[in-house]
């Protein structure tokens, strides 16, 4: 139908233009975001939420209600705490077994097909569950992407996301890339590392050539939404008010998107030979001979690690994949994000957007010496080592980020005219409890019931030992993607069964 009115690719919201197609979608169009970070959600002094089975009887804890507006979100949280990283102690042969080697497990929670004594060089054992849902929609005939991976100042190659074992997809650092991809044309495939290193095999850690995006930003210093106007004027004549003012919603956030990213680069311009964000390093051989390389973006390839000399703007960047990982959900161009910011360690990753406990602005305070391994005094991983009341801000701010996600899905009306947060679900995961390198105990943020899958407004404490596993499992069969074994376990089937209690 679309295509038959002519409307451009910046032009495709959800539509309701009968409604009994739109209660067709029962519970709407579902879809789920992951956003992780590390370093442990807790430290030495605060506390998780307390418990309760509804929002009148729990209550958040301190560093919550101080992040914004999770008190407000309260009937929509699910908040977990209790579950176990239980493959990465499980499974056999020898490397690190602390939380920072927990990254290719949380996502997947299969044993590593390479288990090291670096986290950098761990290689997960099977698909991570974004990709696994993601993939089988596509298989059912969805016709968007898999998944829009995204992430600021991630240094490291210990990854989340897996195609399959040994098969990794990097995330995207460039919001300048994702927002041309998205909204200006085609995203190419997700890159990929080479399994192993053979005699004609690319060693790992080496991105696997993929084709490149096609051409779909020429003089990008006009908007592109100069270009599509025409499609809009088309659409006046054939929608109804209800879908017209729909599409203008989901114009006018794309617009908002293009001028903050537009201002984060410094200009108009939002080609590679344009000051660009200092955490984004980008190459333009990949645009050399197509004209003046300012009017192109860079191709999602040449998107490598932010620069080591600071992390100024991590913040602004993190909210902004945000605002254009939801834009994308509305637009259904994918119905699986994972958004990450820092990596395992996140070791010169400084929070320079808060004050410290003196209510100075955190800044770069050069190297550690006690401990070379925590990177900066003032980066995040030595902050967490410390783990007193520095690490309660830095828990604060991450907090509210939850909260900012969640309240960005909850502000969209989905094609049933409800929120798009009541048909998604949101996750937040750490890959630790607190700074002390712990694998037990983690508390989780989770949002949105998924269509009436999860019954929020609670905050639970699961039995100990509970495996991660049950819940992945759960996220697989809410998406309407069952997990293997008839949707009973994800990852290892040592650890089977769903996490049922997250369904009420």
């Amino acid at each position: 139908m679309i295509q038959a009115i002519g409307a451009g690719a910046a032009l495709l919201p959800l539509l309701e233009s009968d409604k009994a197609d739109a209660a067709c979608l029962v519970g709407g169009i579902k879809r789920m975001y992951i956003f992780c970070w590390p370093n442990g959600m807790l430290s030495s002094i605060n506390t998780w939420a307390t418990k309760g089975a509804d929002p009148a009887s729990w209550q958040l804890a301190p560093f919550q209600t101080n992040a914004g507006n999770l008190t407000a979100l309260m009937p929509e949280l699910l908040l977990l705490e209790g579950v176990d990283y239980k493959a990465i102690k499980d499974m056999p042969g020898s490397g690190e077994r602390t939380g920072h080697a927990c990254y290719p497990v949380m996502l997947t929670g299969a044993y590593y097909q390479t288990l090291s004594t670096s986290t950098a060089a761990d290689i997960a054992g099977g698909p991570s569950v974004d990709q696994y849902v993601g993939s089988a929609l596509k298989t059912a005939g969805y016709g968007g992407i898999t998944s829009l991976n995204l992430g600021s100042f991630v240094q490291s190659t210990g990854r989340l996301s897996w195609k399959a074992a040994g098969s990794v997809v990097l995330p995207n650092l460039d919001p300048t890339s994702v927002f041309n991809q998205l909204f200006s044309g085609s995203m190419p495939a997700p890159a990929t590392v080479a399994t192993a290193p053979t005699a004609t095999a690319t060693p790992v850690g080496m991105m696997v050539p993929t084709p490149p995006p096609v051409n779909n930003t020429p003089k990008i210093n006009k908007s592109i939404l100069d270009y599509v106007i025409a499609d809009l004027n088309r659409f006046s004549n054939i929608v109804g008010t209800a879908d017209k003012a729909n599409i203008d919603s989901h114009l006018t956030s794309v617009r908002a998107l293009e001028t903050q990213i537009a201002a984060l680069s410094g200009g108009p311009g939002m080609g590679p030979s344009m000051p660009s964000n200092p955490n984004v390093a980008v190459t333009t051989a990949s645009n050399t001979g197509i004209g003046n390389a300012a009017c192109y973006p860079p191709a999602q390839s040449s998107v490598v690690a932010p620069a080591k000399s600071g992390s100024v703007g991590v913040d602004v960047q993190a909210k902004l994949m945000a605002q254009m990982a939801v834009a994308a959900f509305a637009a259904d161009y994918t119905r699986v994000v994972v958004q990450q910011i820092g990596d395992q360690g996140a070791g010169q990753l400084v929070l320079t957007w808060i004050n410290n406990t003196m209510g100075v602005p955190y800044a770069a305070g050069g190297p550690n010496p006690p401990d070379a391994n925590t990177g900066d005094v003032n980066g995040f991983h030595a902050i967490a080592h410390r783990n007193v009341a520095d690490k309660v801000l830095c828990d604060t701010w991450f907090a509210s980020m939850n909260g900012y996600i969640i309240g960005l899905l909850k502000g969209i009306t989905d094609a049933t005219g409800a929120s798009m947060l009541d048909s998604s679900v949101f996750v937040g995961m750490n890959n630790m409890r607190a700074g002390l390198h712990d694998t037990t105990n983690i508390p989780v943020y989770m949002a949105g019931s998924c269509g009436g899958y999860f019954k929020t407004g609670r905050s639970l404490a699961l039995p100990a030992g509970t495996a991660h596993n049950g819940l992945l499992v759960a996220l697989c069969n809410a998406m309407g993607t069952p997990a293997p074994g008839g949707g009973t376990y994800f990852g290892q089937s040592t650890y089977v069964g769903e996490l049922t209690v997250l369904k009420g």
